[in-house]
């Protein structure tokens, strides 16, 4: 579990006991795995679930009172398990908003009781305690970098005292080392098999978007706007201090049938944001939604108005030319932009329409509109999906 927290899951800053979890879908994942591991521990893991912690894990909760119940001693802002260790300590002492826990046992039956806030208590749980296996096992079993010997010692130890309290301190260790394993395992896959914005492609589906957005009943927007206009020589627009959390730029977006809606596009995707903090220049950076892998796929989601309008503008933009002459005009202004035979697909949508547009400022007498071929299809449907 210390490895896990310390290589794969995402930090707002450096440093023990500075940081905090973010809430993304690996952390998420990372939080939901730890969660299901100590809810199922007493059961699987009974004997163990008994062993009492070197040092209490300490935290602030936002459970009340009121959710503990049978097995438990409620006096006023104060509850205390009926369970208690050798020195005779409950194993679950809440005095106020900071709770304590001894043992896997109270741990497991608190994130049951928790129910939906088991979450925010698990992320409040490994914020205040970056390592735990420390305060479970003692300072000898923390995470290290490099090479670990903990698991050789523990086996010498075990051979050397045959202590019944050290073999279950070993029992316990693998356990946690296996989890460890598990986390780092899915954390890897879930790395892999998430595609990574960059900003050109967030500047890309932006001005293919701006094309088709205004007044208008078949636009596919109201608007569409950066909150900055600054742009950083790396292309993002995002504050230094939020491009360090993967952070590229921030947009408002007003669709034709919404409030309008304030989103961030980062290297994980683009999600809602809290919006303009009111009286300031600053936003919520908090994360509101789930994340998607591209602007279109969020609004899809979000805008009815959105959806049908985009149908009817892939009909409208994007139909086959009916009159031969113009595809074959087309393929001039291919060629004569590259001097040679090149694939649309070379050309930014920039091109596409300076060319186009040049081309029939040439034709004056010709009265026939002039119609994209079905390449400039594929080209622009390859951009909204990068």
């Amino acid at each position: 579990m210390g490895a896990a927290l310390a290589r794969a899951a995402q930090w707002t800053a450096a440093g023990s006991g500075t940081g905090t979890l973010e809430i993304t879908p690996l952390n998420e994942s990372i939080l939901n795995q730890i969660i299901k591991f100590t809810e199922d521990f007493s059961t699987k893991h009974p004997q163990e679930a008994a062993f009492v912690f070197r040092e209490p894990l300490e935290w602030k909760t936002q459970l009340s009172c009121s959710v503990f119940g049978e097995g438990y001693e409620i006096k006023g802002a104060t509850v205390q398990s009926e369970a208690k260790g050798k020195d005779d300590q409950p194993l679950l002492l809440l005095t106020e908003s900071t709770l304590r826990v001894r043992s896997f046992d109270q741990l497991s039956h608190l994130l049951q009781i928790a129910v939906e806030k088991s979450l925010k208590e698990a992320q409040a749980c490994l914020e205040a305690n970056r390592d735990p296996i420390v305060k479970i096992l003692g300072p000898e079993y923390g995470t290290v970098e490099g090479e670990d010997m903990s698991m050789l010692r523990l086996l010498d130890k075990v051979k050397k005292d045959d202590d019944p309290e050290t073999e279950m301190k070993m029992k316990i260790f693998i356990l946690l080392s296996q989890l460890d394993l598990q986390l780092l395992s899915s954390s890897l896959k879930h790395i892999s098999q998430n595609v990574r914005l960059n900003p050109a492609a967030v500047n890309n589906e932006v001005n293919l978007l701006k094309n088709f957005s205004g007044k208008g009943e078949d636009t596919v927007l109201e608007s569409l706007e950066y909150t900055s206009d600054y742009v950083f020589s790396n292309g993002c627009r995002a504050p230094p201090w939020r491009q360090v959390h993967g952070e590229i730029c921030y947009l408002v977006i007003k669709p034709h049938d919404t409030d309008p809606l304030y989103i961030t596009c980062s290297t994980a995707g683009v999600f809602l944001n809290g919006g303009q903090l009111e009286g300031e220049d600053n936003i919520d950076y908090e994360r509101k939604s789930d994340v998607y892998k591209d602007i279109v796929t969020f609004l899809r989601e979000r805008s009815p108005r959105f959806v049908e309008n985009m149908a009817k503008q892939e009909y409208n933009f994007f139909k086959k030319p009916t009159n031969e002459k113009d595809g074959q005009h087309m393929k001039v202004v291919d060629a004569e932009v590259s001097g040679q035979s090149q694939n649309l697909h070379d050309f930014t949508e920039k091109d596409v329409h300076e060319k186009v547009k040049s081309s029939a400022a040439r034709r004056p007498n010709d009265k026939k509109k002039l119609e994209p071929s079905t390449k400039w299809k594929n080209t622009a449907l390859s951009a909204s999906h990068r």
